[in-house]
């Protein structure tokens, strides 16, 4: 590092460009390399323990590399980068990694051959054109209708991770989560909210996950006198609490004899009893809160048949809204008929050794996914896996277009790319060249994780791809006989979505990293601490004793406080 006495303050530190470039690129692919072993059925799983001693385990790219802490700038953009994959389309991460850290890694040697910076970006850029100009060509049109192609979207989505091998019956969790996706989706206009599912989990037996068309509340029904199970109830949401609230400034009332404080209690049972009137009249037999609702109502409504269930979360609530057609009562006093929802049942019913409440609606467009498993690295497993197989779902029905997998989409596209390359005469041919084996390098990373020759495999691709003429050939990795092979008679395909937005984001990342060409670092301070009259600051020494004003007959103060 390089100092610039009189120029730059002296814990200014300049890493200088070349160097700048380098580490970057370097930390990028460090990153990557990390989940590579992660990609495909056949793929490894990862564990992270975190500072609380607490583990992750994990199959999934973009939630290991979440878990993890890096300092590096250039990493962090990685990690970001990845996450967005995995928010947009939810699969896909591991694949975006590989091909960042591919990129990056030709890039360095790249700049090694002096080809200039701007000149690989500007390839990159051109080469992402045309990938998405093939990807574009070949993608096959299908209905979002069609429970087959989801089924094999699920199957590919899944195949190798918890959801799908712990299942003894993979038949289940894959209609399990067609019909979730079914219910809630509007298929005439192509939208779907994947909010609208609920997954909810709780330790027990696999084979008892279940579905359920409507929602689970995590609460118990609030009085034992209260019915547990109720047919075609009429429920109603509030959000204002049916108690005694306290005031939100100081107040104080004076009260001088037993018969005022009688008084007092009583004008306060008034009060709330004009509010249980008010929900009686409005005809219905379920309220359900976000706020308190106290004994004297609930055992005036529990006369009446009434259930309560208090303190129900905010989410909860929207859930409701649209499993039973409520909408949130805005005031007790005026509720209308068109707040008032409902479902086919409401009852309660022990799970995993909890008491959760069951709602079942009777159109309902929101639903709830009941995981299970003997424990709770198992269950965080399964809902990360379901949620991404909800997203591939959702990008089908949005986007009804779909490629072959297992690499053979990445394989096309290398193949075009090469090929496109010799059609350029100056030095974006090998910046566009770097770019097809940077793609290439998913298919090998499928094929080096179920134990192929990479080599090998290398060649018998190319040579397929080479001998297809202009017909255009699916050649994927087989991971059944570990073998190259047409994969348009296998069942592994993939939303064109993901694809698209895997090499979107790879690109923008790797060009981001390579826009960088010089770090100015300030030398960090480790000795943070506070002070017991809450002063937080950081300087070196830490454990020198000092004050916080240089004047004298202050008192000193007292011993550091460290965290």
């Amino acid at each position: 590092m390089m100092k610039y006495p009189g120029l730059l303050d002296e814990d200014v530190s300049r890493i200088g460009v070349q160097e700048s470039q380098m580490l970057n690129l370097i930390s990028g692919k460090l990153v990557t390399d990390l989940v590579k072993t992660s990609l495909g059925p056949k793929g490894m799983s990862k564990i992270y323990i975190d500072i609380l001693d607490e583990d992750t385990l994990t199959k999934h790219g973009g939630a290991f590399l979440r878990k993890i802490d890096v300092d590096h700038p250039a990493a962090k953009s990685v990690i970001e980068a990845v996450n967005t994959v995995d928010t947009h389309v939810g699969d896909g991460t591991t694949s975006s990694a590989i091909l960042i850290g591919s990129l990056l890694n030709n890039a360095k040697d790249l700049l090694n051959m002096k080809i200039p910076v701007t000149v690989i970006i500007k390839g990159y850029e051109r080469s992402l054109d045309y990938a998405l100009d093939v990807l574009d060509d070949v993608k096959i049109k299908s209905n979002n209708l069609d429970q087959k192609i989801m089924k094999q979207l699920l199957i590919t989505c899944l195949d190798g991770k918890a959801l799908f091998d712990l299942y003894e019956s993979q038949e289940k969790i894959l209609n399990l989560m067609i019909e979730a996706i079914s219910t809630i989706a509007d298929f005439k206009n192509n939208y779907i909210s994947i909010d609208d599912i609920k997954i909810e989990e709780k330790i027990g037996n696999i084979s008892e996950t279940q579905l359920i068309r409507g929602t689970i509340l995590d609460k118990t029904i609030d009085s034992s006198a209260m019915p547990k199970s109720i047919d075609n109830p009429k429920i109603l949401l509030i959000n204002e609490s049916l108690e005694t609230m306290q005031t939100k400034s100081e107040s104080e009332i004076e009260i001088n004899s037993p018969e005022q404080m009688s008084q007092f209690l009583i004008q306060e049972n008034t009060d709330l009893e004009i509010l249980v009137k008010k929900i009686v009249d409005a005809d219905v037999n379920v309220v359900i809160s976000r706020k308190g609702v106290n004994e004297f109502v609930q055992e005036s409504l529990a006369q009446k048949g009434i259930i309560t269930i208090r303190r129900v979360k905010y989410n909860d609530l929207w859930w409701l809204e649209k499993a039973t057609g409520a909408k949130t009562c805005k005031d007790i006093h005026k509720i209308s008929a068109d707040e008032i929802g409902h479902a086919k049942k409401i009852y309660e019913k022990t799970i995993g050794g909890d008491k959760m409440i069951f709602v079942e609606g009777v159109n309902p467009k929101s639903v709830t996914l009941l995981l299970r498993a003997n424990s709770k690295r198992y269950l965080d497993e399964l809902h990360r896996n379901a949620l991404n197989g909800f997203r591939v779902l959702g990008n089908f029905i949005e986007n009804p277009f779909i490629v072959f997998g297992a690499g053979s989409i990445e394989g096309i596209i290398a193949d075009k790319i090469r090929n496109h390359a010799s059609t350029i005469e100056n030095k974006e041919q090998i910046v566009l060249e770097r770019f097809a084996n940077s793609v290439e390098e998913i298919p090998l990373t499928l094929a080096r994780n179920i134990g192929m020759n990479v080599i090998d495999t290398k060649t018998q691709l190319r040579a397929k791809f080479a001998n297809s003429t202009n017909k255009i050939k699916w050649y994927g990795v087989d991971y059944n006989f570990r073998k190259i092979s047409d994969m348009t008679s296998s069942k592994i395909i993939e939303t064109t979505a993901v694809k698209q937005q895997v090499f979107n984001t790879a690109v923008e990342a790797t060009n981001m990293i390579l826009n960088i060409d010089d770090v100015f670092m300030k030398n960090q301070i480790d000795n943070t601490h506070c002070h017991v009259d809450g002063h937080v600051h950081a300087h070196h020494d830490g454990g020198k004793s000092h004050n916080h004003f240089e004047q004298e007959g202050l008192e000193q103060r007292q011993m550091h406080q460290y965290y």
